[in-house]
């Protein structure tokens, strides 16, 4: 993917986020949905996947009755032929599409997490009237520029199936989080994750995040800070090095996550499975970036279910350091990373918000370009 345009896309992106921080317009979020969309339809053939994907598209009929085993879930392939009947052969529309979708889904689902943590900010500066909470507007281009600064490029250009599992992951879990859920709010978690699944089979993992969500506490900063000075021996000193293929194999054993574990298997083939070596600098950037969200002075619940989320994918990260395809399981519970740097950023002061923003926003970009690109993360 050209690098010039994702710079001059980036630098399009924070002069949009000073205008929304400025200037109030319901229909911001517009301004980066479609040029982004775009920007990823038109991508390089080059870009990994690319080519499977455009050979797939264009193999793949619009006949219902039947499906081909094209190694893609069924929901995909289904979703595939309903975007093929309205759009035709045109596969930069099939992407553009697919783009427009995730996005839509990841702002109305961050939209909905954001009233639910401002709710719970109110309520308890209402009990408490030492507490004082400031409630603030929903910026979606600073959103949605840390969603794609990582992980909405890579999901986007390279692992379509992924992106869209994860996209109903993230709904999903706006759901969960409400604290008056009712029936309706469960049979929707329910819904989503089961479709989630439909487009990707890792998605499985999924029903952990929504089992942490639903049942997870904030826990004291103390214990937040041993687990995390924990998970740094266990990673740097590679204590885990024959753990993480022991904790892999008995993943195989279990039949819920045969699938699981043979779709994971499949993508290096097992005799590279547990050679992974040296330090990922992801791990690095998010382990660091747990303490800043730690010193975050957040009230809601919601916010410290979200991050427990975060924490247990950084456990995973070390625990697994051997498996060489470990991101492809911690992304699942990192991913809600760009909704907790989003909650930190926007209680920021000027000069604060911009350094951390653009830093963050960067040092993804360039996380993302290393796959993009076909240099080992």
């Amino acid at each position: 993917m050209d690098i010039i345009s994702i710079l001059f896309f980036f630098i399009g992106c924070f002069l949009l986020s000073y205008l929304e921080r400025h200037f109030s317009f319901p229909y911001y979020r517009w301004f980066f949905i479609i040029p982004f969309s775009a920007l990823v339809a038109f991508r390089s053939l080059n870009v990994p996947d690319t080519v499977f994907y455009v050979n797939y598209y264009i193999a793949e009929d619009t006949d219902f009755s039947y499906f081909v085993d094209y190694g893609y879930e069924v929901g995909f392939q289904f979703f595939t032929k309903l975007i093929k009947s309205i759009v035709g052969e045109n596969y930069q529309l099939y992407f553009a599409i697919i783009t427009l979708i995730n996005s839509s889904l990841i702002f109305n689902a961050v939209n909905r997490i954001n009233k639910i943590q401002q709710e719970e900010c109110r309520l308890l500066s209402d009990s408490d009237s030492s507490l004082s909470t400031e409630h603030y507007s929903f910026f979606s281009i600073i959103l949605l520029t840390l969603y794609v600064a990582y992980f909405g490029l890579y999901f986007n250009s390279i692992i379509l199936r992924v992106g869209i599992a994860f996209s109903l992951i993230v709904f999903a879990v706006s759901f969960a989080l409400k604290t008056d859920k009712k029936l309706l709010d469960y049979i929707v978690v329910f819904l989503f994750m089961v479709l989630s699944v439909l487009f990707h089979t890792t998605a499985i993992l999924g029903f952990i995040i929504i089992f942490v969500v639903l049942f997870s506490k904030k826990q004291s900063f103390k214990f937040y800070l041993i687990l995390l000075l924990a998970i740094a021996v266990f990673y740097f000193l590679n204590l885990t090095s024959k753990l993480g293929g022991v904790v892999f194999n008995a993943i195989i054993s279990l039949n819920a996550f045969t699938l699981l574990s043979d779709k994971l298997s499949n993508y290096e083939g097992s005799q590279s499975l547990f050679a992974a070596e040296g330090i990922s600098m992801k791990f690095v950037f998010y382990w660091l970036m747990s303490f800043i969200l730690l010193f975050n002075d957040n009230l809601s619940k919601s916010y410290y279910k979200l991050f427990n989320v975060y924490i247990l994918g950084l456990a995973v990260f070390a625990v697994l350091r051997s498996v060489l395809l470990v991101e492809r399981v911690t992304d699942y519970f990192l991913l809600f990373s760009f909704v907790l740097f989003y909650l930190y950023l926007i209680k920021q002061k000027s000069v604060k918000f911009w350094s951390y923003y653009v830093l963050i926003v960067l040092l993804q970009v360039v996380f993302a370009l290393r796959i993009i690109n076909g240099v080992s993360v």
